[in-house]
């Protein structure tokens, strides 16, 4: 693109999308919970996650790969047509075999068949994804807007459709149908990016090497993610599955907030290292690092506090067993946090082996404790080993990128951040001895949490804060 682009607007666009997908599951969760109650929410999990396993294989590495070659070629048209095609057939031919071998699963499986074959719309909407492509270009604007007016609409239809836990295949097929329309509402917005190559100069096997590289810690991050309810559903039952299921929703809508901002960094950081402008691209890293910090740690010590009261209110009834998961996995945010700020240099830099050879230690690790703890712990077993893990994957990923970026920003940013947050947390803990358990309560906790550590920042004179308020976000510019 000619035009500058500016990594502040691709995060607003990314960040109100994150947004929307929190304030749909606040609407939905709560409802469906109740609706469908644990064991049949941990049905659709587990099926899920099996299926996801194919999706992996249709991928083969190819999601961040794209991103990132599309990224290095956003000013040469010619260029990025020939890659956009080349990976796009690739990924068409990996469809096509994990299409057959799905028909085999589909004619073997014998308990959930009919979520497996609803799940058929997931394996078809893989086929039609081409996200990567707008994310390599920075042009986060297409994505948002078809992604957000498809989940608006997939709310609706939850609500309107599902009444019982009978309707447990109509809550697959919205989720699932909702995907596939998603990723073909995005086909009529690239052609202004192409233009015309001819067939005999398409080399697609020339991607395959570079695939292949980030296949292995794509599987290695789906071991440790999706495995989790896989072993918790085979070794225990579907039950626990839902319990942890949805407390991961709870986890993943917090994170959403850093995680709009990683995934935008990503093309920014390719260009600039491509580009040998390593200064700026520390300067970057100065400021999401200090980002991070600013909301993972006081998110992790706000959930611990409230979990006892946001579970019962979120959930509803029958849902005990989500609390201690919480606050086993509540640290995953300050973990994933900074582990997907490291991951993001370490293949903006091009160094795969060093980011394979993180996420895969740390997919065995995630495995051997999920075997020692689940039979013991259950579900509560699978928190403590996915916690674990990511401590051992940050730990790695921050040693591989210390020769190229600042060794002290993020201690400075750690203990920038930890007052605040520690006096937060003794105001919700004072606050909770007065609290009986309900919506309002949990509705002073979180306004009081917000307020007090928004203050203490202020009474700090934190110098990020202030620079965002400032300047509307364009220290990310």
């Amino acid at each position: 693109m000619d035009k500058e682009k500016s990594l502040k607007r691709n995060y607003a666009y990314n960040l109100s999308y994150q947004l929307l997908a929190i304030l749909v599951p606040l609407v939905t969760t709560p409802y469906v919970t109740r609706v469908l109650g644990p064991e049949k929410l941990g049905d659709y999990a587990y099926t899920s996650a099996m299926v996801s396993y194919f999706g992996i294989v249709a991928a083969l590495g190819t999601v961040t790969y794209a991103q990132r070659e599309v990224a290095c070629y956003q000013k040469a048209r010619e260029e990025r047509s020939r890659t956009f095609y080349e990976i796009l057939f690739l990924r068409l031919f990996m469809v096509g075999i994990v299409f057959a071998a799905y028909c085999v699963f589909l004619f073997l499986a014998g308990t959930y068949r009919v979520l497996y074959i609803i799940q058929l719309c997931t394996v078809l909407s893989w086929a039609f994804d081409i996200s990567w492509f707008f994310q390599g270009m920075e042009d986060f604007k297409v994505t948002v807007i078809r992604n957000s007016t498809v989940k608006l609409i997939s709310v609706i239809l939850i609500l309107t459709l599902v009444k019982s836990k009978d309707d447990l295949w109509i809550y697959a097929f919205i989720l699932c149908f909702s995907a596939l329309l998603g990723n073909m509402t995005m086909w009529p917005f690239i052609k202004k990016y192409l233009c015309r190559i001819r067939r005999k100069e398409l080399h697609p096997l020339r991607h395959l090497k570079g695939s292949l590289e980030l296949f292995v810690p794509v599987l290695s991050i789906q071991i440790y993610t999706v495995l989790d309810q896989t072993m918790l559903g085979a070794m225990i039952n579907t039950t626990q599955v839902g319990y942890y299921a949805q407390t991961q929703k709870i986890i993943n809508l917090e994170s959403s907030l850093l995680f709009s901002l990683t995934s935008v960094l990503m093309p920014r950081m390719t260009v600039l290292l491509s580009e040998n402008k390593v200064e700026l691209a520390n300067s970057y890293y100065r400021k999401v690092v200090s980002f991070g910090f600013m909301l993972n740690l006081p998110m992790t010590a706000g959930t611990i506090l409230i979990s006892k009261y946001l579970i019962p209110v979120f959930f509803g009834r029958g849902y005990r067993e989500c609390i201690p998961l919480l606050r086993i996995l509540s640290f995953i945010f300050v973990t994933q946090g900074i582990g997907q700020i490291a991951g993001t240099l370490l293949i903006a830099m091009k160094r795969q082996k060093q980011y394979t050879v993180a996420v895969t230690a740390g997919a065995v690790i995630n495995l051997i404790c999920n075997g020692l703890f689940i039979t013991r712990f259950e579900a509560k077993g699978v928190a403590a080993a996915s916690v674990f893990s990511e401590i051992c994957i940050e730990i790695m990923m921050l040693h591989f990128i210390r020769p190229t970026f600042e060794k002290g920003a993020l201690k400075e940013a750690f203990f920038n951040y930890l007052p605040p947050t520690l006096g937060m947390s003794l105001v919700l803990w004072a606050a909770e001895c007065f609290l009986e358990v309900n919506l309002i309560s949990l509705f002073i906790l979180g306004v009081s949490g917000v307020g007090v550590y928004s203050l203490l920042l202020i009474l700090r004179k934190d110098i990020f804060l202030k620079e965002l308020l400032h300047k509307g976000g364009r220290g990310f510019r």
